[in-house]
């Protein structure tokens, strides 16, 4: 048993997907690549949290999905400028340094 992708999430309809929707697009510019990435690490580090202890797999992974998409369905509903957990604590990506010009020979 696995985490859901944020594509079976969607179609289950409702708040899973409104949050599958406002997760990639408000907090991932539409990056659905990062969203998933950011969505399987959030879900994977609540499942180690001591929350989890005691419960069966299947329950602990229901359980830890459900939890961030509440909290992340808060967030994004508050209005207030938030950002995805995992951004923000992960450093921001930079693009890689432009090519330096080679020196020709004299």
């Amino acid at each position: 048993m696995s985490v859901r992708s944020l594509h079976e999430l969607h179609e289950e309809g409702g708040a899973p997907a409104e949050f599958v929707e406002k997760f990639a697009a408000a907090w991932h510019d539409g990056d659905w690549n990062t969203a998933e990435d950011h969505w399987q690490l959030l879900v994977n580090r609540l499942l180690r949290s001591r929350d989890m202890e005691g419960l069966k797999r299947r329950d602990a992974l229901r359980t830890a999905e459900r939890e961030v998409q509440n909290l992340g369905l808060s967030l994004l509903r508050s209005g207030a400028p938030t950002r995805c957990p995992e951004c923000a604590v992960a450093p921001p990506q930079r693009p890689p340094d432009p090519p330096r010009p080679m020196m020709e020979p004299r």
